[in-house]
Protein backbone atom coordinates (compact mmCIF):
# COMPACT_ATOMS: atom_id res chain seq x y z
CA UNK A 1 0.00 0.00 0.00
CA UNK A 2 2.99 2.43 0.91
CA UNK A 3 4.50 2.09 -2.36
CA UNK A 4 1.16 2.26 -4.60
CA UNK A 5 0.25 5.51 -2.72
CA UNK A 6 4.30 6.67 -3.51
CA UNK A 7 4.18 5.74 -7.09
CA UNK A 8 0.46 7.88 -7.43
CA UNK A 9 2.89 10.37 -4.93
CA UNK A 10 5.65 10.50 -7.85
CA UNK A 11 2.55 10.36 -11.36
CA UNK A 12 1.20 13.57 -9.83
CA UNK A 13 4.51 15.50 -9.10
CA UNK A 14 5.34 14.40 -12.85
CA UNK A 15 2.57 15.40 -14.46
CA UNK A 16 2.32 18.98 -12.83
CA UNK A 17 5.89 19.59 -13.46
CA UNK A 18 5.36 18.60 -17.27
CA UNK A 19 2.08 20.09 -17.64
CA UNK A 20 2.92 23.10 -16.47
CA UNK A 21 5.60 23.70 -18.94
CA UNK A 22 4.52 25.06 -22.88
CA UNK A 23 6.07 23.59 -25.56
CA UNK A 24 6.96 25.77 -28.81
CA UNK A 25 5.47 24.41 -31.91
CA UNK A 26 7.54 24.40 -34.48
CA UNK A 27 5.60 26.97 -36.44
CA UNK A 28 6.33 29.02 -33.38
CA UNK A 29 9.52 28.53 -33.58
CA UNK A 30 9.97 29.77 -37.41
CA UNK A 31 8.08 32.58 -36.79
CA UNK A 32 10.12 34.19 -33.82
CA UNK A 33 13.29 33.28 -35.88
CA UNK A 34 11.96 35.28 -38.95
CA UNK A 35 10.97 37.72 -36.21
CA UNK A 36 14.73 37.70 -35.12
CA UNK A 37 15.81 38.71 -38.61
CA UNK A 38 13.87 41.04 -39.41
CA UNK A 39 14.41 42.91 -36.27
CA UNK A 40 18.18 42.35 -36.72
CA UNK A 41 18.28 43.51 -40.53
CA UNK A 42 15.71 46.13 -39.57
CA UNK A 43 18.13 47.51 -36.64
CA UNK A 44 21.34 47.21 -38.25
CA UNK A 45 20.00 49.64 -41.06
CA UNK A 46 17.83 51.88 -38.95
CA UNK A 47 21.11 52.63 -36.61
CA UNK A 48 23.89 52.01 -38.35
CA UNK A 49 23.47 53.68 -41.96
CA UNK A 50 22.87 57.41 -42.71
CA UNK A 51 19.66 59.02 -42.82
CA UNK A 52 18.69 59.81 -46.55
CA UNK A 53 17.21 57.89 -49.53
CA UNK A 54 19.49 54.91 -49.68
CA UNK A 55 18.61 53.86 -45.98
CA UNK A 56 15.18 54.99 -46.16
CA UNK A 57 14.80 52.40 -49.58
CA UNK A 58 16.37 49.66 -47.26
CA UNK A 59 14.17 49.75 -44.58
CA UNK A 60 11.67 49.58 -47.57
CA UNK A 61 12.66 46.31 -48.67
CA UNK A 62 12.59 44.70 -45.72
CA UNK A 63 9.02 45.97 -45.23
CA UNK A 64 8.37 44.57 -48.09
CA UNK A 65 9.88 41.04 -47.52
CA UNK A 66 8.64 40.87 -44.26
CA UNK A 67 4.90 42.32 -43.99
CA UNK A 68 1.64 41.44 -45.75
CA UNK A 69 1.20 43.85 -48.62
CA UNK A 70 -2.08 45.57 -46.64
CA UNK A 71 -0.12 45.72 -43.76
CA UNK A 72 2.77 47.53 -45.85
CA UNK A 73 0.44 50.36 -47.52
CA UNK A 74 -0.97 51.11 -44.24
CA UNK A 75 3.26 51.73 -42.68
CA UNK A 76 3.80 55.46 -43.88
CA UNK A 77 0.22 55.84 -42.50
CA UNK A 78 1.04 54.77 -38.19
CA UNK A 79 4.56 56.47 -38.87
CA UNK A 80 2.87 60.03 -39.65
CA UNK A 81 0.31 59.60 -37.00
CA UNK A 82 2.48 58.65 -34.22
CA UNK A 83 6.01 60.22 -35.90
CA UNK A 84 8.04 57.14 -35.15
CA UNK A 85 9.02 53.98 -36.33
CA UNK A 86 6.13 51.07 -35.60
CA UNK A 87 8.36 48.79 -35.23
CA UNK A 88 11.09 50.29 -33.03
CA UNK A 89 8.45 53.06 -31.69
CA UNK A 90 11.24 55.28 -31.83
CA UNK A 91 12.64 58.13 -33.93
CA UNK A 92 15.91 56.71 -33.64
CA UNK A 93 18.06 53.88 -32.64
CA UNK A 94 21.44 52.63 -31.36
CA UNK A 95 22.73 49.25 -32.58
CA UNK A 96 24.06 48.28 -29.41
CA UNK A 97 19.92 47.85 -28.38
CA UNK A 98 19.78 44.69 -30.63
CA UNK A 99 21.70 42.88 -27.89
CA UNK A 100 18.83 43.50 -25.73
CA UNK A 101 16.35 42.50 -28.24
CA UNK A 102 14.08 39.16 -27.15
CA UNK A 103 10.68 38.03 -29.48
CA UNK A 104 8.49 36.18 -27.26
CA UNK A 105 5.24 35.11 -28.30
CA UNK A 106 2.04 36.74 -26.61
CA UNK A 107 0.59 33.68 -24.53
CA UNK A 108 -3.00 35.73 -24.49
CA UNK A 109 -3.25 36.03 -27.87
CA UNK A 110 -3.04 33.68 -30.76
CA UNK A 111 -1.05 35.01 -33.62
CA UNK A 112 0.86 38.18 -31.84
CA UNK A 113 4.58 38.10 -30.70
CA UNK A 114 6.37 40.98 -28.49
CA UNK A 115 9.55 42.22 -29.75
CA UNK A 116 11.41 44.17 -26.62
CA UNK A 117 14.39 46.04 -26.40
CA UNK A 118 16.05 48.32 -23.55
CA UNK A 119 16.81 51.76 -25.18
CA UNK A 120 17.06 55.16 -23.89
CA UNK A 121 14.80 57.41 -23.18
CA UNK A 122 14.72 61.35 -23.53
CA UNK A 123 16.19 61.94 -20.26
CA UNK A 124 18.81 59.26 -20.79
CA UNK A 125 16.81 56.92 -18.46
CA UNK A 126 16.40 52.98 -19.75
CA UNK A 127 13.46 51.57 -20.62
CA UNK A 128 11.90 48.63 -22.13
CA UNK A 129 10.37 49.25 -25.16
CA UNK A 130 7.69 46.60 -26.31
CA UNK A 131 6.36 46.03 -30.06
CA UNK A 132 3.19 43.90 -29.91
CA UNK A 133 3.35 42.16 -33.66
CA UNK A 134 0.53 39.63 -35.42
CA UNK A 135 2.21 37.43 -37.78
CA UNK A 136 0.15 35.26 -40.29
CA UNK A 137 0.78 32.67 -42.99
CA UNK A 138 0.68 34.28 -46.67
CA UNK A 139 1.58 31.93 -49.33
CA UNK A 140 3.29 29.72 -47.15
CA UNK A 141 5.50 32.38 -45.42
CA UNK A 142 4.84 33.98 -42.21
CA UNK A 143 4.50 37.80 -42.37
CA UNK A 144 3.70 40.77 -40.15
CA UNK A 145 0.31 41.66 -40.77
CA UNK A 146 -0.05 44.48 -37.60
CA UNK A 147 2.36 46.31 -35.21
CA UNK A 148 1.16 48.32 -32.15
Amino acid sequence: MRTLTSLIICIVFTCNNSCGQTKISSDEKQIEKMLQEFYNNYFTVFATEPIGVSSQKKLEMLQQQYCTEAFYRKIQDIVEQTEADPFLKAQDSDIKYLRTLSIKKDMQSKDTYIASYVGNAALGETVTIAIHLTVVKVNGKYKIDNVW
